[in-house]
């Protein structure tokens, strides 16, 4: 039944949009605080879930105790709801408006690299609130695509990208479309940028690579992309100050000058310590929700195989 319309996924659908329905009549801070206190509420109904981001945390920083990863966990939950919240509020207002709540800094970088046409590859993850950054991009009057998966439910999947692109933007879809490897080197190739989404729970993948201290599954198609078509990556993570949604623009990598096997797997290397330091500087903004170590065994086993691919 996966990415097919049912009764079921509708009723899900349907409980979305009264909940979209709800936090758009609030004001704005209490439309978070609703969400946050929803999502949080949910701990407590989805136990095995919430016990198993405990479990990650604490393999992830053993060095904290108990009540410090319990606390991770359960900021990471109350995001969720504030993330629904925020694009169903920004989602509404003017752009003006929106310029109020999100803000982007080195903006400049991605407005230089539009100009001339460079192209290249944004480097993002699930922290604080990764679709108001794109959706900022879109306000900025930049243009760009997205490199997402697609969620099962395919009615919740077109409200999420509604949603998304009510700005303007175009999204690729990793586990659904033909080859969204070829759409992205189209894309790239006329000098377009494209936001992705790092996961580390890719089922259709043979690339291996330890990550927060476990072996992982993940897509090296960033690292493939940009040593191809000789386009920077540029890494973009998301905090919130004050309230505020900021998305900080750091500086463009430059991809190594040769294709080859391992210089994907160095490359992929220097963008998962950005990635992890990301979150060990604030483990709390990231979605420890999604089961990142499906894969561990099999990842693990590869990896003892393959000692010199672990850079």
């Amino acid at each position: 039944m996966r990415f097919k319309k049912s009764p079921t996924y509708f009723a899900q659908y349907a409980g979305l949009k009264v909940a979209c329905w709800c936090l758009r009549i609030l004001p704005y801070h209490a439309a978070i605080a609703a969400g946050r206190f929803a999502t949080g509420a949910a701990t407590k109904i989805m136990r095995k879930r919430f016990e198993r981001n405990l479990k990650d945390i604490s393999l992830a920083f053993p060095d904290k105790s108990p009540q410090q990863v319990k606390e991770i966990a359960y900021k990471s939950w109350q995001n969720m709801g504030q993330i629904l919240a925020e694009v169903v509020k920004l989602s509404s207002y003017s752009k003006e408006t929106f310029k109020k709540h999100v803000e982007i800094r080195g903006l400049d970088i991605l407005k230089e690299n539009q100009k001339n046409k460079v192209g290249g590859i944004i480097h993002i993850g699930h922290f604080t609130n990764w679709e108001a950054f794109g959706m900022a991009v879109s306000v900025e009057g930049l243009e760009k695509a997205v490199l997402a998966q697609r969620q099962d439910n395919p009615y919740v999947d077109e409200e999420t990208n509604r949603l998304r692109n009510i700005f303007g933007g175009t999204t690729f879809h990793s586990n659904h479309d033909a080859n969204p490897f070829l759409a992205c080197v189209r894309w790239i190739k006329k000098g377009k940028m494209i936001g992705i989404l790092t996961d580390q729970n890719i089922l259709s993948t043979d690339f291996f690579m330890n990550f927060l201290g476990r072996p992982s599954a993940m897509s090296p198609i960033t690292a493939l992309l940009s040593i191809r078509l000789q386009v920077p990556v540029i890494p973009v993570v998301v905090n919130r100050e004050n309230g505020k949604i900021i998305c900080q623009v750091e500086t463009p990598l430059i991809p190594p000058t040769e294709y080859s096997p391992e210089n994907v797997r160095l490359f992929m290397r220097k963008l998962t310590d950005i990635y992890e330091n990301w979150i060990r500087q604030k483990p709390e903004n990231w979605l420890w929700a999604h089961n990142r170590w499906k894969r561990e065994n099999e990842a693990k086993k590869w990896l003892e195989d393959n000692p010199q691919c672990v850079p």
